[in-house]
């Protein structure tokens, strides 16, 4: 059961016109959904989350390239440490860019 807002009668919760009272429920839009709106969700933002999640696969590659280089040089603490750090710290920042995409 549901109540008018204007005259507390009691009304059917399908009813769009107060029985009572003749009050108009106004029609739900469907334009834009609710939060969605602004430059987070413009065209721009996503064509910035598709450059991001392609320059950060890319960094994902130059980051191991980075490890293996360091490793062959003996630089042991970039290839086993450093290296492995800017390749997770990239990867999740893909990962977050992808999860934003699918939204």
């Amino acid at each position: 059961m549901a109540f008018c807002p204007k005259c507390k009668a009691e009304m059917s919760a399908t009813e769009i016109v107060c029985p009572s009272c003749g009050f108009d429920f106004p029609t739900a839009t469907t334009d834009s959904p609710p939060g969605k709106s602004g430059i987070a969700h413009s065209p721009l933002a996503d064509i910035a989350l598709m450059i991001s999640t392609f320059a950060g696969s890319i960094a994902c590659l130059i980051a191991i390239g980075f490890s293996l280089i360091s490793l062959s040089t003996g630089q042991f603490f970039n290839g086993l440490v450093l290296g492995p750090i800017a390749f997770f710290l990239q990867l999740g920042m893909v990962v977050v860019f992808l999860r934003v995409q699918e939204d």
